[in-house]
């Protein structure tokens, strides 16, 4: 059987732009056999709100998925570390979106999986610590929320646009998850893709989700120096572990090369 031809969309911020090394070499380094394509989008020319940009950029992503032929997008936040079977479980889900897990940088850090969403209010699975734990390790079925790890199949992108409105307190990533919901499309986590979150500085660290911790959280700290942030323009060697090759990529907005 033919695996599906993926886009993996890296939006960043215009004003400040944020990409992590080990970001990059998370990403570079999935397993994956088949044909997948990236794109590190800084975008020239913003709009104001910092929300509103976002949404812009997502829509980007979903026009070069649709334009490309691409089988499906799969979104990757600039601050997110993923595991090398990422793709191989996510594409195996007998859904129409597939998430990741990771904890939210704000606020209690929840986990940013949604076993209810309303319009602007939801319940997350690390709200309850006993379903968190029953979760861990297999794929439930949420409500969604969160495009920092998720794998978005092309019917989905055809029906539904990107959204947020302008009085709106959250992100496009919760109308997305509330779009799923209308138009019946089946939303899963699998609590076995387990992601990092990086913390910038000044108090850089990392989260990643954590059934036996007290918070259902646990923080990786840096004994030496703050994760290393790419800078416009920088060459950076990535040895890709899989290939046992090492590949020279020339960071520029909207691609990698």
């Amino acid at each position: 059987m033919t695996k599906p031809k993926i886009l993996c969309y890296i939006p960043m911020s215009p004003k400040r732009p944020k990409l992590y090394a080990r970001t990059i070499q998370s990403v570079m380094n999935v397993i994956w056999d088949a044909q997948i394509e990236y794109v590190f989008n800084r975008e020239d020319n913003p709009v104001e709100m910092p929300y509103a940009n976002i949404c812009k950029k997502y829509n980007q992503a979903r026009a070069m998925c649709l334009a490309g032929d691409y089988d499906a997008l799969w979104t990757v936040e600039a601050d997110m570390i993923v595991p090398p079977l990422t793709l191989e479980r996510l594409t195996r889900i007998n859904a129409d979106v597939a998430y990741g897990l990771y904890v939210s940088r704000h606020g209690n850090h929840r986990w940013l999986a949604f076993c209810s969403v309303g319009e602007q209010i939801g319940v997350s699975l690390s709200d309850d610590r006993i379903n968190a734990r029953a979760a861990w390790g297999n794929v439930v079925e949420t409500q969604g929320v969160g495009l920092g790890c998720t794998l978005i199949w092309r019917h989905v992108l055809e029906k539904i646009e990107f959204r947020r409105p302008d009085d709106s307190a959250v992100a496009n990533d919760w109308y997305f998850a509330l779009d799923c919901m209308q138009h019946g499309f089946v939303q899963k986590h699998d609590f076995g893709v387990v992601c990092g979150h990086i913390i910038s500085p000044p108090s850089p660290k990392i989260l990643w989700p954590d059934p036996d911790a007290d918070r259902l959280y646990r923080i990786e700290f840096f004994n030496e120096a703050p994760p290393e942030r790419i800078q416009e323009g920088e060459r950076v060697e990535i040895v890709i572990d899989r290939l046992e090759t090492k590949g020279i990529y020339q960071m520029q907005a909207g691609e990698a090369k």
